[in-house]
């Protein structure tokens, strides 16, 4: 029998590969799912300030990294933060969003409480307001995928696809 050797960082480097074509290879798949997500501090109140603000950043490439994701891009303003989020197909996304919005919540009263306290009062008030944005982004537009998918049925595909059927064939 033989022994695999390595740690688990070896084991999902493999497993989760970013080629040079942006695209992401799983075991058994080939993706690229990315969401800008936006979430706002509770009653919109200007909490974030520069210090905190980059401490958001880094800590949402941490909770990112624990889904197996990376943060493309971040920002912030005094009262919400974007996210630029890539995420693995087998990932829950209403279940990454709950678990950062938490973790960033929790991290930050830590790391920053009088900051916190100057803006959200007590220490059941929530930092995050309830609600989020969320919309998933791609690389080319949704008109240009509906004429990619309606021209599967095009005389031309199909003449395409027959030419290559046609040279297996022959090889075979």
């Amino acid at each position: 029998m033989k022994r695999i050797s390595g740690n688990a960082d070896d084991i999902k480097d493999k497993k989760d590969r970013v080629k040079k074509d942006g695209y992401n290879r799983g075991q058994h798949c080939i993706y690229c799912l990315t969401y800008h997500m936006i979430f706002v501090t509770h009653y919109r109140k200007p909490v974030i300030n520069e210090e905190m603000s980059s401490a958001m950043k880094e800590f949402s490439n941490h909770m990112a990294e624990q889904f197996r994701g990376k943060i493309l891009s971040a920002e912030t303003d005094r009262d919400h933060i974007h996210l630029l989020v890539s995420l693995p197909p087998n990932t829950n996304v209403s279940v990454f969003v709950r678990s950062i919005k938490t973790q960033l919540s929790r991290e930050m009263r830590k790391r920053f409480p009088e900051q916190i306290k100057q803006y959200i009062y007590g220490d059941d008030t929530s930092f995050w307001s309830r609600s989020y944005f969320i919309a998933t982004t791609g690389s080319v537009s949704l008109e240009t995928l509906k004429q990619y998918i309606e021209s599967q049925r095009s005389e031309e595909h199909q003449a395409k696809r027959g030419s290559k059927f046609q040279k297996k064939n022959l090889l075979e």
